[in-house]
Order: structure tokens, then C-alpha cells, then sequence
């Protein structure tokens, strides 16, 4: 991770690369991450049937810091003709840099701390230092591993990039173009157990819970389940209103899905039948008819009549945005992250979703529901 060129010190220009290297591993973290988003969804539910925040955060974390980590070590990458210009790419001796940087300082007539903490070669060890540290934080915070795992961690992954440099990009280039050398090993070590050092102090990272305390409990719901529930009903309302003498009575129907179908039939809906779940009140009993139309109101059923009969009168758009996403963000959204998967509408209603039959894994009757609350 040693640019092989000497300078005396880190200017404008080289403070410019830097920000424009870190860019692009942000940018690349902004494409990868939209790409593994659904299947970092997708993994967490299998596992937790949720999505953990702090989880899915550390992740995200650590994927931000290694592409832009990554992006600081080998970009830019140069063109064939540049490299094996008869540099020597490897340096075995330890504390070299010492030995450079005295020379430097020397061939230029300079002397003192000034000096010396301006000089390339301390500017390029300490920078090796500060790339590993929030290594170490995150190992330490987040997964509990001790300065021995830490120490044995940085310097496996700074072996792994010297490695991969020295053999100039497993033979994509015929020469390396960047010095593989001891110092980074021993400077970039250093910098994860110094992140597991101040681990403590590192406030935004958090720790991670137990497997047992990130899963939804039993008989919960996931967003997804009833996600699908959902568009199944509003499938079956959309194909009545072409039957319908005016579209705006299909609303109706999701009254009678949503509301009084589940208020007859113990918390039963269309979508409910077809994904093994029923509503209920907040202590598993059946909920009442008011707090059915509440949950309504607050959720799908509200939301389809703004669309299809408040919006077209009000003719608002900046208020057609505001509703959508207060939808979208209560009903589906924020449920992801939480244990129990219920949204505003639900948390104000005080119902909840709840896994019936084969799907909850135990016989559909109400004691049973009650047993596994």
C-alpha cells in the first residue's frame, strides 16, 4: 500500500486523489448496496424472520468501509506500459520507513516534528494505521473479539491485500505497481488493535444482540406474508371493479375483506386464508369490530380510498407524496426492522397478525393462539 514514488510531503494535489479515490469506493458502495439489499432482506428473514437494524447496519458498514478501503489501496489502477518500469516492489525490512523518511528530510534540508509528521513516509504509514482501525472498532463492538483475534484479523487482511499487490493483482499486470512491503503489515495490525483499543468510545457502533433476541417470536407475521396477503385481496378488488357499475364501489369490498369478514370469522381475511395468518387483538383475543375499522382506516383501506376518491378531489400532489410515503414507511417499512413486524396502523389500533395451522406449526384453535402469544 506504498505508493513507490518519494515525496516530501502529502499537497493539494494528493489530498485531491485521495477524496476522489474515497468517491469512488462510495459509489461503488451505493451500486453494490442496492444490489444486495434484497438478498440481505431475504437472508435476515430466513434467519430472524425480520430484519435486524443492527445487523443489517454493521453490514452496510462494513461494506462502505471495505469498497472505499479497497479503493484507497488499489485505485487508480495504471495503464500495462507503466508498470515494471524497474522499481523495487518489495520491502522486507522492518521500520524502513524510518530509514526514508530521515533521508528525505535530509535530502531537503529539513529537520524537526514539523518536518518530520509532513514528510511522505510518516504521512503513508499513518494512513496504513487509520485505514484498520475501524476494523478493529467493528470486530470489538460488534462481534465481541478480543486483541489476540483482533491482531491475528488485521493482519491476515493486510497479508491478503500485500499478497494480492505483490503479485500484481493475481497476474493481471506482469509487474506489481504498488510496493508490497513489512512496514504495511505492521502498521496496518497495529491499526486494529488501536480500533479495538477505542472500540468502547466508538458510540455509532453498536453491539450486536444474541440470535435468540433478534428473531421475531414465534406466531409473528412477517412484513412479507403479509404483503402478499394484501395484494392478493387487492387482486381480486381490482378484477370486481370491472364488474362493478362504478369503480369506487370496489372500496366497499376491501371493507367487507378487511373489516367485516374478519370481524364474523375470528379474525379471518381473503389474504389471511391463503398465507396462514389471522387478525387479532394485541393480547391474542379476537379483535373487535371498531378496532378492525380503525386498523383500516389507518392502513390499506384508508389509503386505496384517498387514491381512488380524496386525491382525485383534492387534486394536491405534494400531499399525494406525503400520504404515500407515511404509507409506505408505517405500513411496510418500518414493520421490517421490528420484532413484533406490526405498523403504526396496527401499533394504534393495538392488533396484530398472528400465524395460524401448518404455517405457526401447532392445531388452529384459540387456547393454542393464547399458549403461543
Amino acid at each position: 500500500m506504498v505508493w513507490p514514488q518519494p515525496l516530501t510531503g502529502i499537497g493539494p494535489l494528493m489530498m485531491a486523489s485521495y477524496w476522489e479515490t474515497a468517491r469512488t469506493g462510495f459509489l461503488a458502495f451505493v451500486g453494490i448496496g442496492l444490489m444486495v439489499l434484497i438478498p440481505l432482506v431475504a437472508l435476515h428473514y430466513w434467519r430472524f424472520g425480520r430484519v435486524e437494524p443492527r445487523r443489517a447496519f454493521v453490514l452496510y458498514g462494513l461494506l462502505l468501509y471495505g469498497l472505499i478501503a479497497l479503493a484507497l489501496i488499489f485505485l487508480p489502477f495504471p495503464g500495462r506500459s507503466q508498470v515494471c518500469q524497474g522499481d523495487r516492489m518489495l520491502s522486507t525490512v522492518p521500520f524502513q520507513w524510518v530509514t526514508d523518511m530521515n533521508n528525505n528530510m535530509a535530502a531537503y534540508g529539513r529537520s524537526g516534528l514539523v518536518a518530520m509528521v509532513r514528510s511522505q513516509a510518516f504521512l503513508q504509514q499513518l494512513f496504513n494505521v487509520v485505514l484498520f482501525v475501524p476494523l478493529g472498532v467493528v470486530l470489538r463492538k460488534a462481534y465481541g473479539k478480543g486483541p489476540l483475534a483482533v491482531v491475528a484479523i488485521g493482519l491476515g487482511v493486510s497479508l491478503a491485500v500485500e499478497v494480492v499487490q505483490y503479485t500484481g493483482n493475481f497476474g493481471y499486470y506482469p509487474c506489481p505497481y504498488r510496493i508490497a512491503d513489512v512496514d504495511d503489515l505492521m502498521s496496518n495490525t497495529f491499526g486494529a488493535l488501536l480500533g479495538w483499543m477505542v472500540a468502547p468510545v466508538a458510540l455509532v457502533v453498536p453491539r450486536l444482540p444474541s440470535s435468540e433476541d433478534s428473531a421475531a417470536p414465534l406466531g409473528t407475521v412477517s412484513v412479507p406474508r403479509r404483503l402478499v396477503g394484501l395484494i392478493s385481496e387487492l387482486v381480486l378488488v381490482i378484477v370486481a371493479a370491472k364488474l362493478l357499475p362504478e369503480p369506487r364501489w370496489a372500496i366497499g369490498l376491501l371493507v367487507v375483506f378487511r373489516v367485516l369478514l374478519p370481524a364474523a370469522a375470528d379474525g379471518m381475511t381473503v389474504g389471511g386464508v391463503l398465507l396462514d395468518y389471522r387478525v387479532r387483538g394485541l393480547d391474542g383475543s379476537r379483535a373487535n369490530p371498531a378496532r378492525l375499522l380503525l386498523r383500516e382506516l389507518l392502513g390499506a383501506t384508508g389509503f386505496v380510498t384517498y387514491a381512488v376518491v380524496l386525491s382525485p378531489m383534492i387534486g394536491i400532489g405534494p400531499v399525494d407524496l406525503v400520504v404515500v410515503v407515511l404509507f409506505v414507511v408505517g405500513a411496510f417499512v418500518v414493520p421490517v426492522f421490528r420484532r413484533d413486524q406490526r405498523g403504526w396502523h396496527e401499533h394504534l389500533a393495538r392488533t396484530r397478525d398472528v400465524l395460524v395451522g401448518r404455517a405457526a406449526g401447532y392445531p388452529e384453535r384459540h387456547d393454542d393462539l393464547h399458549a403461543h402469544r
